[in-house]
């Protein structure tokens, strides 16, 4: 197959972001293969190794990528964040290999990074696993080689990218494209920016490889800082787990099971009529807990669908 293009997200709310993240790219990556895309909404990056796809008025996240999409012709492609910042050289040849199965098993997605990795191997593919439906987070926007046509119906206008994983990972419960990963990293790298503010690590693999980084336009957490940040997430994360977790065993039918992950959760919100809805569904069986959970995901796709219009209109954005 043709070398896959990479296609870096962003927006111009990021633009500072952009010259440590290709500075290293190239050191790391520097014979990549395929055309390298920056998708900005009006700035241009000056490197002509890099073509920016200018999308225009940062609508929102998904609505952004879609656009990014529709300007690269490839039915795979690699998807990159502007803050994943490459710590160690790529291996190029490993990279072509997981494209060509990628394409040749037809797959969704084949996951290049994975914070979890695969729970189930892969017959033929030892260094692959996949992620069966209902597993945690199946859908991230970690670094992957992504089906075009896959990654389209996965971003709903309206969507942020936390809801892209998160409603994402229950809308690919009903589609049949399959998603893989690595079991090791095939890009190794450092998220280096959260909510909008540079992490340490980041701030020290700039540090390490001689990048020069603009305080002045971004913020950075301390230590002690980011440790209370992440110590925040911990908990809510732990709850969407749980709560995922418990909805995938009680569509097994494993009631026991999911009654345990799901109490855990009504300790944490026992007002939760969502909780509760769950609760009635998973009990009387397996068939209305998937239909609750479709219901659920109509519901969330439907209002982010309806706020991307409302917000389009309020910018008196013409639409094609």
């Amino acid at each position: 197959m043709a070398e896959l293009p990479v296609l870096v997200v962003s927006c111009d709310r990021y633009r500072d972001l952009w010259r440590p993240f290709f500075e290293l790219f190239w050191q790391r990556w520097p014979d990549c293969r395929g055309p390298v895309y920056l998708g900005s909404n009006f700035e241009d990056y000056d490197d002509p190794r890099v073509d920016t796809l200018r999308v225009g008025t940062d609508v929102n996240w998904a609505a952004g990528v879609t656009s990014m999409l529709d300007r690269i012709r490839a039915e795979y492609v690699i998807v990159m964040l502007e803050d994943f910042l490459l710590m160690q050289t790529v291996d190029n040849a490993r990279i072509g290999r997981l494209a060509e199965i990628a394409a040749s098993e037809r797959l969704g997605c084949l996951r290049l990074y994975s914070i979890f990795t695969p729970e189930t191997a892969v017959a033929h593919y030892p260094e692959l696993g996949s992620f069966a439906p209902g597993e945690k987070w199946r859908i991230t926007a970690q670094a992957a080689i992504w089906r075009v046509e896959t990654l389209r119906r996965l971003l709903v206008p309206g969507f942020t990218a936390w809801d892209f994983e998160l409603v994402g990972s229950q809308m690919s419960d009903y589609m049949p494209d399959r998603i893989w990963g690595v079991m090791q990293p095939a890009l190794v790298y450092d998220q280096a920016v959260e909510k909008g503010k540079w992490r340490p690590q980041g701030l020290a693999i700039c540090d390490a490889a001689g990048v020069r980084v603009d305080l002045d336009s971004r913020g950075a957490f301390s230590t002690a800082e980011l440790e209370r940040h992440e110590q925040a997430g911990v908990a809510s994360a732990a709850f969407a787990e749980r709560k995922t977790r418990a909805v995938a065993r009680f569509r097994q039918g494993r009631r026991a099971a999911g009654l345990r992950d799901l109490r855990w959760c009504l300790r944490q919100r026992p007002a939760s009529a969502q909780l509760w809805a769950i609760a009635v569904a998973g009990l009387i069986g397996p068939a209305p807990m998937s239909l609750l959970q479709r219901l659920h995901v109509r519901a969330k796709v439907a209002n982010a669908t309806r706020a991307y219009h409302r917000a389009v209109r309020a910018m008196g954005i013409q639409q094609g």
